[in-house]
């Protein structure tokens, strides 16, 4: 009798365990009645079942992922200006209708603290994909020149190198402002109080020029002098009425034939220059 209990237990409990749990087998479709219009029971394969259709956007297999994100700009000249405290720097870059990128860059360092200024300039070339520009970059600073392989992001609003961020600016207020425009604005040099001279720290692009304007009384005498890391770099004096008092000078004392300004115009002899330029009125 014992046995026998035990032996209906267990197919009790197999019974149990195979109405409540199912057999696994993916191989095999599990089927659930469906009642029909004429009372007729069938068995319809969930396996066989219609898909739910979904609508899926539909992506060109030839279509870049990054154009899919980007906005394209249109061909033409954008340019951009980073100021910082220890950059100055504007770019000027040109989009072809066919995505090539060219352009250049302008810059000055300068870091006062320790005394430090000097300029660069770049040339760029490359390619445009969605936002990215990849440039061949060549940049000239004093006698070294690296060329490099970049990565440049390029937008309708900003510029962003991975070193420096640049904002849109309109292409005439840039040219104006640099010193490939013949009309060069001239920097005023104003002594401090009491004194009577001054020394200005700058640095000039290969190609460019500085002008400052110093005004002065006729009999008075003007002291210049300029020093630069590389004794790359030269000024002209030119008098309130157009002569040129001295060309291509590192020292220069002379009395003034005349009351205005004088323009003192500072340019590299060669490459890039850092300079330092003293100014005394006696």
């Amino acid at each position: 009798m014992k046995n026998q209990l035990l032996i209906s237990g267990g197919i009790l409990i197999a019974l149990l365990y195979i109405t409540g749990c199912g057999v696994n087998n993916s191989n095999s479709a599990t089927t659930f009645p469906v009642e029909t219009s004429n009372s007729t029971t069938t068995a319809t394969p969930i396996s066989q079942a219609s898909p739910i259709a979904t609508e899926k956007p539909q992506i060109s297999p030839t279509t870049p992922p990054d154009k899919l994100t980007t906005q394209k700009l249109a061909s033409g000249t954008y340019c951009y200006t980073a100021k910082t405290e220890i950059i100055d720097a504007d770019t000027e870059i040109i989009i072809s209708s066919n995505n090539q990128v060219s352009g250049r860059v302008e810059a000055t360092i300068h870091n006062e603290p320790v005394g430090y200024y000097t300029s660069y300039n770049q040339t760029l070339k490359g390619t445009l994909e969605g936002d990215k520009a990849k440039l061949n970059v060549v940049t000239k600073i004093e006698y070294d020149t690296q060329n490099t392989q970049e990565t440049w992001t390029i937008t309708e609003s900003s510029l962003n190198t991975g070193r420096e961020t640049f904002k849109r600016v309109d292409c005439g207020n840039l040219k104006n402002n640099r010193n490939d425009n013949p009309a060069i604005k001239p920097v005023r040099i104003n002594f401090d109080r009491g004194s009577t001279s001054k020394t200005i720290k700058n640095a000039v692009v290969r190609g460019t020029r500085d002008t400052y304007l110093v005004g002065a009384k006729k009999g008075q005498q003007m002291n210049l002098k300029i020093t630069s890391l590389e004794n790359n770099t030269v000024f002209d004096v030119i008098s309130p009425n157009g002569k040129t008092l001295q060309r291509s000078a590192t020292n220069w004392s002379g009395k003034l034939p005349k009351n205005g300004d004088y323009q003192v115009v500072v340019g590299g002899t060669r490459g890039n220059a850092s300079y330092e330029l003293t100014v005394e009125i006696k």
